[in-house]
This record gives structure tokens, sequence and C-alpha cells, in this order.
């Protein structure tokens, strides 16, 4: 089978859990014998191949490109949406900032009383609404042209039928993976710090977990390129003197830093569950995630959860997560991780593929 990968044009200059995805997806099916191509471009030509797979609705103008272009040759049409919903993110994000861009922790505080008060209030209605409503109805007519859909979490797939409402088109399940093969790899040795890989810009959260630890003795090391001008001028104004920002690093050298990290924290609005984690995982970290994504169907009990809105409930999952005992190989999280394969993605996805050809 020859499958032809789609993601953005500019995926490779900015990387982001799209590409980390199809490139995981990629190498999981040539193990399995599939041929694999990816191209980052609006306008891909799918000629002479069996399925083409788009990932991501996140730039709803980009994708749906993307697709007329597919549909124009007639090729099955697989879809990995990377979708999730985002309307408190939206709503509530902007005020969360304007909350940390006070000058004194009490003023800060103040805000952030305010911003409850608002959001316990707060009609869904106004300039932000209708602008998320008009995505939310740009994404769903794109899952509607796809032969398939390939979710990474139940969580996601629950999203499609209550709030895009397609119920028509198929879905299968296909969690990411991990390149590390699981804590058990990595022998017990000194870890000290925290550290939170993604990309700075709101989504993410940097500058809720910057304030949240701004009083703990702790080395804090945030990693990821800086996209967002005025978001990354906050987080270094919250940064103290035991913060580090590194803009990127070598892929080869991720997986050492998560290694020698005590916990890996990334209080993020949304992650389906976030790459990042399950490597930092992987590595033997102990991990704190956010609460609004797919995190829980991925890591269980076995991490520590923190409210994106709450710098409070951020503070003290990571004080939790760096009072906890050092992992072990082989313990609960790391059998949690032995499932998470792009082996068994690669599985789940060449059954989809097989699934579009059908159809």
């Amino acid at each position: 089978m020859r499958v032809l990968h789609v993601v953005r044009a500019n995926a490779l200059e900015r990387p982001g859990g799209d590409l980390a995805q199809a490139q995981g997806a990629g190498r999981g099916l040539r193990e399995l014998g599939v041929t694999v191509d990816l191209v980052p471009t609006e306008t891909p030509d799918p000629a002479g191949y069996d399925v083409a797979h788009v990932f991501g609705v996140f730039e709803p103008q980009t994708a749906q490109r993307q697709i007329a272009a597919i549909r124009a040759r007639g090729v099955p049409l697989v879809l990995s949406p990377i979708f999730g919903d985002l309307r408190l993110y939206f709503a509530t994000s902007p005020l969360l900032v304007r909350a940390l861009e006070a000058r004194s922790p009490r003023a800060v505080e103040r805000r952030l009383a305010a911003m409850r008060r608002l959001e316990r209030k707060r009609a869904w209605s106004g300039k932000i609404a209708r602008q998320t409503d008009r995505r939310l109805a740009q994404q769903r007519e794109l899952l509607l042209q796809a032969d398939v859909l390939l979710p990474s979490s139940e969580v996601e797939a629950y999203h499609y039928g209550e709030r895009l409402r397609v119920t028509s088109v198929p879905v299968v399940i296909a969690r990411v993976g991990a390149d590390e093969p699981g804590a058990a790899s990595h022998p017990p040795r000194a870890r000290a710090g925290v550290v939170c890989f993604g990309r700075v810009e709101t989504l993410k959260n940097q500058a809720a977990l910057l304030y949240a630890l701004r009083d703990v003795d702790v080395e804090v090391t945030i990693v990821g390129r800086e996209y967002d001008r005025p978001y990354s001028r906050l987080c270094r104004r919250l940064a103290t003197p035991r913060t580090t920002f590194v803009s990127s690093v070598p892929r080869e050298t991720v997986f050492g830093m998560m290694a020698r990290a005590a916990v890996h924290a990334l209080p993020s609005w949304q992650e389906l569950p976030g790459l990042a984690s399950i490597e930092a995982a992987a590595t033997g970290a102990r991990v704190v995630v956010g609460t609004r994504g797919s995190e829980r169907e991925y890591f269980g009990p076995d991490v520590d959860y923190a409210d994106p809105a709450e710098p409070a409930s951020v503070r003290t999952a990571v004080l939790r997560a760096l009072e906890r005992e050092p992992r072990t190989p082989g313990d609960a999280l790391d059998e949690r991780l032995r499932a998470l394969t792009w082996r068994r993605h690669a599985e789940a996805t060449l059954g989809a593929y097989e699934r579009a050809v059908a159809r």
C-alpha cells in the first residue's frame, strides 16, 4: 500500500504535535511494509497513492485546501483531526494572561479572583463565541468529507459527536506512542528540577507554571520555540534566577534532558494527550499534566493533574510530584506506556486505511 501523509506547509519550520504524530505514524507504518511519503503542503497531489492522510483541522482553511485537492483526485481520505473543544480556552485564557500581567502577586490574585467570578457568570456569547462557533462549523464540514476519522483517544472521538455532531463517518481509535521503550530502560539516577517541553504559547500555559513556581526553590527549564513574542516576554518577566529558557534542542538531546529532570510539567489547556508528556514519562520522569484533554485516558491515576486556569492548582500538582518517590522501572505508569507504541498506532492506522479503501 502507498500512502501520502499531508501536514501544513510550515510544519517543518514550525514543528508541532501534528508533525510529530505524522512522523511517528510513518515510522510505524514502514515497519509494517507500507510505503509512506510525507509532504508539507496545502495542495497535495495524491495521484498514484492508495490513501491520503491529512493531519489536523486546527487551521480550517488550510485543511480545506488539502482535502479539496485530495477529493479532486478521488483518492480515499483518512483524517486525523487532532481536535479538542477549545471554547473554554478561547474564553478564559485571555483573562488568565491579563491577570498574570499584573505587576505584583497581590494584583495578580485580585485579577484571578475576578476571573473566577466572571467565568462562572459568563454566557457563551459575544465576539469570541461567534468566532469559535464559526470555527467549529468549519471543522465539522471538514470531518464530514473524510472516509475514516482517526482520533488518538476516546475523548477526542466523543467530541466529534457531542461538539461537532459528526456521527456518520467511521471512527478508528489510534492512540499515539513514544519513541522511548519505557522507564525500565533508564536505570535509577539523580534527578532534579522541573522541565516543560512545548512551544511557548498561551495554549501550553507556561506563564501559569512560572507564576505558580515563582517562590519554589527549584530549577525550572522551559524548552520550546517562541513564536508569540508578547507571551514570551510575559514568561520571561515571570521567570526567576533559577529559570532557564532553551529555544530548541536536537531530537537526540530531548530524552536526555527529560531523563535528568525530576518532573515534567505541562499544564496545558488542551492536549490529546501531549506527546511530550508521554515521552517524559517514558524516560522515568514524574509527570504533571492538564485536565481539559485526554490526559486522564492515557495516564490514569499515575500522574498529577492541574487545572490550567488555576495557578494554585498547578503549584499544588508540581509540589506533589516533586514530593513523590522517584519512579522505579516497571511501575504502574511504565506498564501503561508499554501499550503506547508507534507500532500499535500504525496497526490501528493501517486498519483505518483498509477501511477507507473498502468504502
